[in-house]
């Protein structure tokens, strides 16, 4: 499925799209863990068209989607400086926000593509570079785990009131 998906940049036009395929992807992914009201809540307050918008509008921001030959967005990724709950982060911190595909976009190596993607550009601007990670979620871990990241401590990521048990990993080559 992915030898003919490529990989591009998203640009202002595209916030619509990532609002959408960030809503679809994760609660594809997630979205049998919580309540409908967390849900609605966490969705509109992370995954709007604004918020995309703003991004996208933001250099020290940067997203990429990935598509088929026939232009259908299956996956993305989101890098910028680092928001996570980190002692003593260096100023300069970055972090892949997030990298989610479609189901059908997943197993033949679409999420390696993403992530090196994103971390070829958050390294020559941030430094380290950190992510977090669904604590129940091995098949992300092990990806991660490949490129060098390594946990480093949990703490809990909130969707509406639920809070989900994450790791912090930071990349360590």
């Amino acid at each position: 499925m992915t030898d003919d998906v490529s990989i591009r940049r998203a640009g202002p036009g595209d916030a619509e799209t990532l609002a959408a395929l960030g809503a679809e992807t994760f609660t594809e992914t997630f979205g049998h863990q919580y309540k409908e009201e967390d849900l609605s809540t966490f969705l509109k307050k992370n995954h709007s068209p604004e918020v995309y918008r703003r991004i996208l509008a933001d250099e020290a921001w940067a997203a990429w989607l990935a598509e088929d030959a026939g232009g259908r967005a299956g996956g993305y990724v989101v890098a910028g400086p680092c928001g996570l709950p980190v002692p003593d982060m260096p100023e300069n911190a970055g972090e892949i926000v997030r990298l989610y595909l479609r189901e059908s976009f997943q197993g033949a190596g679409l999420g390696a593509r993403l992530l090196e993607t994103a971390l070829d550009w958050l390294r020559p601007r941030y430094a380290p570079v950190y992510l977090s990670v669904y604590e129940e979620n091995p098949r992300a871990q092990k990806l991660y785990e490949r490129f060098g990241f390594v946990k480093i401590r949990r703490y809990f990521y909130m969707v509406g009131n639920h809070a989900d048990p994450e790791w912090i990993m930071e990349l360590r080559r």
